[in-house]
């Protein structure tokens, strides 16, 4: 097929990449970062000058955004895909969106011709450098299964959640228990280093106990190493907490405590100025109110 990619970022370029991989066309465009796409023009893929000229080039656009004020943008501003797009255009929106919003602007898109479904990912950059992603669908099932063999470049799970926005909805509320266990690891860190329990015999147990979880393995040892490049930024983890919290109150009685305490914890990193950090820099906070780092010389961390 022939694709317009509009995100190559972390996630967004291996992604392309598999895309190449499995031979179909794909077509970018330069935004703030040049490197990403440089790479995939090395691959193959084909640089033009405008999203519009992305889409009037090929059959679907796959979007991986941030927000839904970036989508909007890309979908509807100057040289956007509706600019450029032919009829029953279809583009699709594979970022972590308020599914309101998604609804909003797919029946917009709906009324330029086009047609908009909502696909998130998960599995983060080593799941989409893999090709093992899993995504959540939402809006017409037939559309889904149109591009099933497209997706299935970089993804080895896909799940259709029901009428648009669905899909988000389902990734919000993921992200939601995902973040609640990396806050809780954050102020369980915190407390055993104030209690002046040893760390690296801290994490050994953990991983021995009926707490052990992907989520402990994965951010105990970036912790310790003081790792906090951003794979997800702590900015986005706060603003899908948010969102989650914001849709249990819009859709439902649910009071969502234990998000809204986990959102806090969050926001108290962002607070310090580690929001451009990775999501696992919730713990620097912390950090801060006990007036030291929780670091562990990787000599001393034991393998899992």
């Amino acid at each position: 097929m022939k694709v317009a990619f509009l995100g190559a970022g972390l996630m967004g370029e291996p992604m392309a990449g598999h895309l190449l991989s499995a031979g179909h066309e794909v077509f970018v465009v330069a935004h703030r970062n040049r490197e990403p796409i440089e790479r995939l023009v090395e691959q193959g893929a084909v640089e033009v000058e405008s999203v519009a000229a992305a889409a009037a080039s090929s059959d679907l656009a796959l979007m991986i955004l941030p927000t839904s004020r970036e989508v909007e943008k890309v979908l509807f501003g100057e040289n956007g895909v509706a600019a450029g797009m032919g009829p029953d255009y279809l583009a699709v929106d594979m970022g972590t969106c308020y599914p309101a919003d998604t609804r909003r602007l797919a029946e917009r898109f709906a009324r330029s011709g086009g047609r908009l479904i909502d696909a998130p990912v998960t599995g983060g950059v080593d799941g989409a450098r893999d090709a093992t992603l899993s995504i959540m669908g939402g809006g017409d099932v037939g559309a889904f299964d149109e591009i099933r063999p497209l997706l299935s470049a970089f993804s080895s799970n896909l799940y259709h959640f029901g009428d648009i926005g669905a899909g988000h909805a389902a990734k919000l509320v993921q992200n939601m228990i995902g973040f609640i266990e990396v806050a809780a690891v954050a102020e369980g860190l915190a407390l055993a280093q104030a209690l002046k329990l040893d760390a690296p015999t801290f994490f050994h147990m953990l991983t021995n106990s009926h707490s052990n979880s992907p989520i402990i393995q994965w951010m105990v040892p970036k912790v310790f190493a003081g790792q906090f490049e951003p794979e997800a930024r702590l900015d986005i983890a706060y603003k899908d907490m948010s969102q989650a919290v914001k849709l249990g109150r819009e859709m439902t009685s649910l009071p969502l405590n234990i998000a809204n305490a986990a959102t806090e914890v969050f926001q108290l990193s962002r607070s310090f100025g580690f929001g451009g950090q990775d999501s696992t820099a919730v713990v620097r906070g912390l950090e801060k109110l006990l007036g030291e780092e929780i670091r562990v010389s990787p000599s001393a961390t034991p393998s899992v």
